[in-house]
């Protein structure tokens, strides 16, 4: 108890002011909210006091830099998320403070704009409710009182700091989930300078990893052990009582969000992410009752009935497969099931796999290595396809994908299968055959076939039947990105590229307002990804215009 000792002596009023200065110095000296929370903890200061000591804190900001203003307002939230304070204590504390801002506005002639950053936080983090936004003015005065609660709505409408952070970081986090380069993903992290709200990355990473599969849990995982090199254990340690604390609001987006966050906690302990003590330290009020008391029995069920080895693949074999290896994995599968014929063996392994993502490779080599065989095994690979579907095992957009995907290699395979494209062609009809494909989406690979099969190439001949096919792949497919793959591939002359526009444009005349609007943006998205020329799109466009007034 060496603050209050030290403080002994003075008043009560004087002495919690002293305490708040103490608190907020010490904090912004060493930012640690550990020991913000044990100097509180050993107050044991009734509830009053807790809130005097709150607008004292408040009234210490006033004469900080803008940066630790806003750290101060974190303080508070903190404390709240530790136990230290309850959000009740800054809520009264903030309507003893803002009581008194009339009078304070005489030493400090910012403290109401000062007061608006401090509020804006308070309830952007949840501190403070909203709600209380509507006792600003009856607190701080009528005329003061509305330019703060202007002020403070006018904050909230545009992103402030936590919640750029947060956007931030999910970008990272889904970059990293697609490319797996954890190097990369650090150094990333390491620029976003999170500083005091580390806690809102971590926060961020596992509310990302919980909304994918059990593959992006893994690598979650694996990249949060890693971030103990850029985040200290506090950032670590408040990131997951932040997520016990809002476990019911997440698990109305994610319903199994308990289990998941069970998971990841039993795996941060074995990875020495998390203390072993993690759950003495945790405000007993989230894990008395509901679903913080599934979790922390979830937990401590894990670390006692299971080893660390098996804590280690808590989110199953297959999330921890490499690419390489689910490559062979799905090679085998595959030449398996074309030895054997056996349905249900081949879909139970795909099922173990435990990759849903890579499903659409999976129906890639299975119709690859039916073209290379013959068209019994083409008859197979559909027998395999629609067991696939039937199961809810894979979906269509995979296996539009895998499809696709089979198509761009085909020119690869037409060297060594001279018959691949008509195998290929024979795919589609059966897949449309078996409703199993749309008639469009079977057009599309017919074209795309027919195309692969002459070779990568665009010129003055053929533009025409080549925008039909961009224009039919991509309201089929909406995905411009594998547009401007396919465009960048052929490496046609910008003349040629401008015909390309012009069609596309002729080819939307009879389509839908809709699909209209949608080739537009095609022809937008295709000159920001460089696969066409701004001077490409307006040179068609040009065209277009002399065609019309004829």
């Amino acid at each position: 108890m060496q603050i209050a000792r030290e403080n002994s002596g003075l008043s009560s009023s004087s002495k919690t002011k002293a305490i708040a200065g103490l608190v907020v110095d010490e904090f912004l000296l060493s930012n640690s909210i550990t020991d913000a929370s044990v100097s509180v903890d050993e107050l044991q200061s009734s509830e009053d006091m807790l809130s005097e000591l709150c607008k004292q804190i408040l009234l210490t900001a006033m004469d900080k830099s803008d940066k630790q203003r806003i750290m101060v307002a974190g303080l508070l939230s903190s404390l709240c998320v530790r136990g230290a304070l309850q959000t009740s204590n800054v809520e009264a504390g903030l309507e003893l403070f803002l009581k008194r801002l009339q009078d304070l506005m005489l030493d400090v002639p910012k403290a109401n704009d000062y007061a608006v950053d401090l509020i804006a936080h308070l309830v952007e983090d949840k501190t403070v409710p909203e709600t209380f936004l509507d006792s600003v003015p009856s607190l701080a005065g009528p005329e003061i009182g509305v330019q703060i609660l202007e002020g403070v709505k006018g904050q909230l409408k545009l992103p402030l700091q936590v919640t750029v952070l947060k956007g931030q970081a999910k970008s990272v986090f889904a970059e990293y989930f697609v490319a797996g380069d954890l190097d990369e993903a650090l150094r990333r992290l390491e620029e976003l300078h999170a500083g005091r709200a580390g806690h809102v990355v971590v926060k961020a990473l596992i509310v990302s990893a919980a909304e994918r599969k059990s593959r992006e849990c893994e690598m979650a995982s694996v990249l949060l052990s890693a971030m103990t090199k850029v985040y200290g254990s506090e950032h670590l340690f408040e990131g997951f009582i932040r997520l016990l604390r809002s476990v019911d609001d997440l698990a109305l987006d994610t319903p199994a969000m308990a289990s998941i966050l069970t998971n990841f906690i039993a795996r941060a302990i074995v990875d020495d992410v998390l203390p072993p003590c993690f759950f003495s330290l945790v405000p007993g009020k989230l894990v008395t009752t509901g679903r913080g008391k599934e979790i922390q029995c979830g937990v401590r069920a894990l670390l006692e009935l299971q080893g660390s080895s098996r804590i280690m693949n808590v989110w199953g074999s297959g999330a921890k497969q490499t690419m390489e290896e689910l490559r062979e994995s799905v090679r085998m599968l595959v030449d398996e099931y074309f030895v054997s014929g056996d349905v249900g063996e081949a879909v139970g392994c795909v099922r173990e796999l435990g990759a849903p993502h890579y499903g659409h490779h999976i129906i890639k080599s299975l119709i690859y290595k039916a073209v290379e065989s013959g068209e019994e095994q083409v008859r197979k690979s559909i027998v395999l396809v629609k067991a696939l579907l039937a199961g809810d095992v894979l979906d269509h957009l995979q296996l539009t994908t895998g499809m696709m995907r089979a198509v761009q290699a085909l020119p690869d395979l037409s060297l060594d299968v001279p018959d691949a494209a008509k195998r290929l062609r024979m795919v589609a009809d059966l897949l449309a055959f078996e409703q199993l494909a749309s008639p469009a989406f079977e057009s599309a690979v017919q074209i795309r076939a027919r195309q692969a099969a002459r070779g990568p190439r665009l010129d003055a001949g053929n533009v025409e039947e080549k925008a039909r096919e961009v224009v039919e792949e991509f309201l089929l497919s909406d995905s411009s990105r594998e547009v401007s793959d396919m465009l960048q591939e052929l490496a046609a002359p910008e003349e040629v590229l401008a015909q390309l526009a012009l069609h596309v444009l002729l080819a939307a005349m009879d389509k839908t307002e809709r699909e209209r609007a949608a080739l537009a943006g095609l022809l937008s998205s295709l000159c920001v990804r460089g696969a066409l020329e701004a001077s490409s799109v307006e040179a068609g466009a040009e065209v277009l215009l002399r065609r019309l007034g004829d």
